[in-house]
């Protein structure tokens, strides 16, 4: 073998031995996969702090991959899913900071970001439906001035949800986790989204709005990460001993009140009903405790209030 190659004239050796060279590099790249153990922890920094524990569906921006579509948008982030109209989840941060009394936008916006191509669903998609236009990043968790309030009233960050889920449980549920930012001093790292398909709204049972253009889904679950908010690298301070709230509530006029407590559960059977997979940029050991937790602590009573729309 070596007496061939001494024969080969100099352009040929130069084109075998990048050849060669390219193939070694091959190799070297798929042995590193291949070793790499399933759900290994992501290393590389987030795509954005709203992404900081993970991106649940490993969502791309490719556009040929319309029903698990990443938007990265200022205030949130979110995966979108072409064929049901709505987002398989969106993913926040907030902070003190984020909070205010900015006012509500009076209409929802199309989503004009969208690949071409795209479904876009509108605001009236949803009239006359039975169903309201449910906020996943609420509008209030982004309060703190008309941009990043505006910014929520977004389509893609709808979804159907039963009156008495929207301005009920999911409402009061939204309080709560102002409350831990806003008098517990807390930042949260929630992440929201629909489950399944077939909810029951005001006018009844739905498979679907605007003739099969948005899905109605069964059920609302959201998982939200509770850090103090005193600065620090949030990621690397994680802990097994790190508060969980996570809950599924059904997509149900007639099931759902006031109370969102009773709904508790954990990321794992999120994650049953998904098929999503959280906290894959926290180490391995303590994501797997974290996705177990059902929080337990005592939750006030559900106090009255006004429904704001959120």
């Amino acid at each position: 073998m070596f007496n061939t190659f001494a024969r080969m004239d100099p352009r040929t050796r130069m084109v075998v031995v990048a050849l060669l060279g390219i193939a070694a590099i091959v190799f070297a790249s798929a042995y590193f996969n291949a070793t790499q153990p399933a759900g290994s922890t992501s290393t590389s920094s987030p795509v954005s702090i709203h992404m900081l524990l993970g991106n649940p569906s490993g969502a791309t921006t490719d556009s040929s991959d319309r029903d698990n579509y990443l938007m990265v948008k200022p205030y949130f982030v979110l995966s979108y899913n072409n064929s049901k109209g709505i987002p398989n989840w969106v993913s926040w941060q907030v902070t003190a900071p984020d909070l205010g009394d900015a006012p509500r936008k009076q209409t929802f916006d199309s989503d004009t970001t969208l690949p071409f191509g795209f479904t876009v669903v509108t605001q009236r998609d949803y009239d006359h439906s039975g169903f309201d236009r449910g906020h996943m990043c609420p509008h209030s968790d982004r309060a703190a001035n008309q941009d990043m309030s505006f910014a929520t009233f977004v389509m893609t960050n709808i979804i159907p949800q039963a009156p008495n889920v929207n301005r009920r449980a999911w409402e009061q549920l939204e309080s709560y986790c102002r409350e831990l930012v806003s008098r517990e001093h807390d930042r949260l790292y929630i992440t929201s989204g629909p489950a399944g398909q077939g909810g029951r709204g005001s006018k009844g049972p739905a498979q679907s709005l605007a003739d099969g253009k948005v899905t109605v889904p069964a059920a609302c679950w959201k998982i939200i990460v509770v850090e103090p908010d005193d600065g620090g690298d949030d990621l690397a301070r994680i802990s097994q001993n790190t508060r969980v709230i996570a809950v599924i509530v059904p997509n149900d006029q007639e099931q759902v009140g006031e109370e969102w407590s009773g709904f508790r559960t954990s990321a794992a059977a999120v994650e049953r009903e998904t098929g999503l997979h959280f906290f894959d940029r926290v180490r391995p050991d303590i994501a797997s405790v974290l996705r177990q937790k059902v929080d337990d602590r005592p939750i006030p009573p559900a106090r009255p209030h006004v429904y704001r729309g959120d």
